[in-house]
């Protein structure tokens, strides 16, 4: 229920959503004030150099792991795949954010570990989709990663869950797993909220940013003044990270 209800808030106070709620009383009331409100958001939310100042301001900045930092587990929530099916074949389906899979797939490569626990299950409520992990699984083993070290967690459905199933598995390989040390990796915008809960898990992790949106565009005056469809779209994961942390702390999850 949590799941189904906090993406229903979501959509409905979302950016766009705002701004077409605001277009339609104007056209129902003529009261110009919505469509000005509305024409200004426009303006603001698809600015790209705004933007990406007030991406870089909220995101985890990138960091170095060289070669003889050692982890014993790279973590990794899922969100970035999805399934379909062609000529009764399942083909798996990378979205924008598979950055943190192929980052894991670097590290791990490097030795910087020698075990990623995935944890990511399927959308039942809004999706027909298979579990992400098990399809994310077949892909790692495809990149050359052995199945002993691919430890698979695919009944998470959102961050809390990443850290709590987490944390089960974690107690189950290392019963001391506290004073061990861990790599967790996401999209930079998520890292804030990623971290506080697997660290009200009591997992204790070193941050990995990926996937970093304030590095995506340069200071120029085209990427100044024309409007940007990812301008909207980086507004619309801020504040959806923003209500994310604000829930989070009232379902006491953080």
């Amino acid at each position: 229920m949590f799941y189904f209800l906090s993406k229903v808030l979501f959509a409905l106070v979302a950016p766009m959503s705002v701004i077409m709620v605001l277009f339609l009383l104007y056209l129902l009331t003529k009261i110009k004030t919505y469509f000005y409100w509305a024409f200004g958001l426009i303006l603001v939310l698809t600015n790209p150099f705004l933007s990406m100042h007030v991406m870089r301001w909220y995101e985890e900045p990138p960091k170095i792991i060289n070669d003889n930092q050692k982890y014993d587990a790279l973590l990794l929530p899922g969100g970035f795949i999805s399934t379909y099916t062609i000529q009764e074949e399942v083909r798996v389906n990378f979205s924008d954010g598979n950055d943190r899979m192929m980052q894991a797939i670097d590290l791990f490569k490097r030795g910087v570990s020698n075990k990623i626990i995935y944890s990511a299950g399927a959308d039942t409520v809004f999706s027909a989709y298979l579990p992400e992990a098990d399809m994310g699984r077949l892909f790692l083993l495809k990149c050359g990663i052995p199945d002993s070290c691919i430890i698979v967690e695919n009944k998470a459905m959102n961050t809390f869950e990443n850290a709590v199933f987490t944390q089960n598995i974690l107690k189950t390989m290392y019963p001391t797993y506290a004073n061990k040390k861990f790599l967790l990796i996401t999209a930079g915008f998520h890292m804030k909220r990623a971290l506080a809960c697997y660290e009200k898990a009591g997992i204790h992790c070193d941050s990995y940013a990926t996937d970093l949106r304030s590095i995506r565009g340069k200071d120029t005056l085209l990427n100044t003044l024309v409007p940007s469809a990812g301008a909207l779209e980086n507004w619309t994961l801020l504040f959806k990270e923003c209500i994310g942390i604000a829930v989070y702390k009232m379902m006491s999850y953080i």
